[in-house]
């Protein structure tokens, strides 16, 4: 995909890996992507939204009743309909689940439900985490809807433990993104 002139909405879920989402925007939008984060208020204990206003040029979004610059009360409609693609990184082992299902908790997961655009999640968690069975089911279930993967990566993870598990690298990111 070239990326210059297409809409991107940039999901972010909590974990440690969120730092890693500011480089990844920044080179989102070197590569001519306009650039919507959507952020999990989990996601807001490690990186601000102020920090990703500045980075993507954009309004962050971070509450479904309080969405800044839609229209009406439905920004999981509204921001979707513009987009070229939505991409989740982090995405944690709930917000994976929260897809599975189908359940639709806060802005990012009813944005997710309501899109007509391709879904590519970036997973980053615990290798335990990501090893599960529970978790392995709900990524059969999303891979058997269409959502593509991307990662995760193997290696050390915050908590000490090394496997699968960590979100990959933004370079890499950006690199199946354009692939996609």
């Amino acid at each position: 995909m070239n990326l210059t002139h297409k809409h991107l909405i940039l999901g972010m879920t909590g974990g440690i890996a969120a730092y890693k989402v500011c480089e990844l925007v920044r080179r989102l939008k070197d590569e001519g992507a306009t650039v919507t984060v959507v952020m999990t208020q989990a996601a807001q204990n490690f990186v601000t939204a102020t920090t990703l206003q500045a980075l993507s040029g954009q309004p962050v979004l971070t509450d479904q009743w309080h969405a800044g610059g839609v229209d009406n009360a439905m920004p999981h409609i509204d921001v979707s309909r513009n987009a070229d693609a939505i991409l989740i990184a982090p995405a944690s082992a709930h917000f994976i689940a929260q897809a599975a299902q189908g359940l639709a908790s806060d802005l990012l997961t009813t944005l997710v439900l309501a899109r007509r655009c391709p879904l590519l999640i970036a997973p980053a968690m615990n290798v335990e985490m990501w090893t599960n069975p529970a978790t392995a089911r709900n990524v059969q279930l999303l891979r058997g809807d269409g959502v593509q993967f991307i990662g995760p990566g193997v290696g050390d993870q915050a908590c000490g433990e090394c496997g699968p598990g960590r979100m990959l690298e933004p370079h890499e990111l950006l690199e199946e993104v354009i692939a996609s």
